[in-house]
């Protein structure tokens, strides 16, 4: 069986459903391909979901230049789309004379790169906007324009305003080679299907160098490295009011505390470079946990775990370039590697689609405005205003304790294309970025799923094969 396309996006993390989207306004025929029964299950699920403002990127990257047009990109899209952006503003913290000329540093390249409103605070003013950050900080820079953002809520937006503009998902479909004839990618391969593709284009994250060196490609080399966070729930002894940053090193930005879209607090990430084999490891460590807590708290002395969410680790796709590699190539010449994108990969998103863009029109020889393309916002239901207008359903919830959505909110996300992943229902329907991750909220989901007519076997977590019922003996008879 094969399928005919203009062009074929491998990847449906923020990269591909971004160029996915914005190619989808138009005149193609696109198709977006996932080894995953779902968009962002890759880093797309797993990172910090902050707006960087773009100061401390390397000059003369590409992440430099592409990370300032980003964050001023994403009103666009929040206003296209209607996810929640936030812009809170950041701070980067310095505690000695040496993070203070870094951070000085920072401010003279935000400023020649355009970033605005940056300015070094100290003293009493620094403490006044941020009351709880550690005393012992002498100064910090401050950058209005940070945002942050569920990065999950983002990709699903991309995703279904791409399929709302007739983008052809594949997804749970993993791609497992090419077919070539002279310097072109004739057919994406993956299983019994075939793919054709006018262009094709590799956002595959983490796995972009195998995907590349498949299509002839092999100069490149993608490192695993690891993450690991901690979510909190909120609580007046540790809400900050800024995305709080260390100085950063030359590996890393550090471990951040974060005050996330839905008013938990964030801390982390971890940077721990893995082997190839462990591409998709994303158990948590004792070891990086306590890393995230004790840097955490040297920012924000106040800090305590003892109201934990949960914890969680994503693996980002280091280069070896350490930038982003975007680029069309002689041969094979349909082929367009957009992998590497490491932070501020998220940030940069939007200004990737736009680059990537006009790479295909060049190669396609221009590209025409679609003018059925839809750019309207979606609309989230009012849980509360249905629920006190009496309409049916809105007023009961699966788990009426906790902070869990109503019945018509969860039955909603079948709009979205869910079936039986309860790990996808909880991303739509959960008012945090994993409260509702309770044993008392999946027993009540998985009892929701069945009622839809699947079969307790077919009940996934995540992946197929994380099957969540099980019958049989289990600690004794049953």
């Amino acid at each position: 069986m094969s399928s005919n396309f203009d062009v074929v996006i491998i990847g449906a993390g923020i990269t591909g459903t971004g160029v996915a989207y914005e190619l989808s306004k138009k005149k193609l025929k696109i198709a977006l391909i996932d080894k995953a029964p779902f968009p962002f299950q890759g880093a797309s699920k797993a990172n910090s979901g902050i707006i960087h403002a773009g100061y401390d990127d390397p000059p003369g990257s590409l992440r430099a230049k592409l990370v300032v047009r980003g964050n001023f990109l994403y009103s666009r899209w929040a206003e296209e789309l209607g996810f929640d952006l936030k812009r809170p503003g950041s701070i980067v913290v310095a505690f000695n004379e040496e993070e203070l000329e870094t951070i000085k540093k920072e401010k003279i390249q935000g400023d020649e790169r355009g970033v605005p409103g940056l300015k070094i605070l100290g003293g009493r003013e620094l403490f006044e906007i941020e009351p709880l950050l550690n005393r012992e900080a002498i100064a910090g820079l401050y950058a209005p324009s940070a945002g942050v953002v569920c990065p999950m809520e983002v990709v699903s937006y991309l995703f279904k305003g791409a399929v709302r503009n007739g983008v052809v998902p594949f997804l749970n479909h993993r791609v497992i080679g090419f077919e070539k004839e002279g310097d072109i990618v004739t057919a994406v391969l993956i299983g019994e299907e075939k793919i054709h593709g006018e262009i094709v284009i590799n956002a595959s994250g983490v796995w972009g160098d195998v995907v590349s060196s498949m299509a002839g490609i092999d100069k490149y080399k993608i490192i695993p490295r690891k993450g690991e966070y901690i979510l909190l729930d909120p609580n007046e002894k540790y809400m900050v009011n800024h995305i709080l940053f260390p100085t950063p090193t030359m590996v890393s930005k550090g471990i951040l505390v974060i005050p996330t879209i839905t008013g938990d607090v964030l801390i982390g990430p971890t940077a721990q470079n893995l082997d190839d084999d462990h591409r998709e490891d994303t158990f948590t460590t004792e070891e990086g946990l306590k890393e995230v807590i004790e840097k955490a708290s040297h920012i924000v002395p106040s800090l305590s775990t003892k109201l934990t969410i949960k914890t969680f680790a994503g693996i980002r796709a280091q280069p070896n370039t350490n930038d982003f590699i975007i680029e069309g190539y002689d041969e094979p010449s349909n082929f367009i590697n957009v992998i590497g994108i490491r932070s501020p990969g998220l940030t940069s998103a939007p200004a990737i689609a736009e680059y990537v863009e006009d790479i295909v029109e060049k190669k396609i020889g221009g590209l025409q405005e679609d003018p059925s393309a839809i750019t309207e916002p979606f609309v989230k239901p009012d849980e509360v205003k249905l629920a006190l207008s009496g309409q049916a359903g809105w007023g009961f919830a699966l788990t009426p304790h906790l902070d869990s959505p109503s019945y018509p909110m969860v039955g909603a996300s079948a709009q979205w294309g869910i079936e039986k992943e309860i790990y996808n229902f909880t991303c739509f329907t959960d008012k945090g970025l994993g409260v509702d991750l309770s044993g008392v909220f999946q027993n009540e989901l998985i009892k929701f799923i069945l009622s839809r007519g699947f079969k307790k076997e077919d009940v996934c977590y995540r992946f197929p094969g994380s099957w969540q019922v099980i019958e049989g003996k289990c600690g004794g008879e049953k």
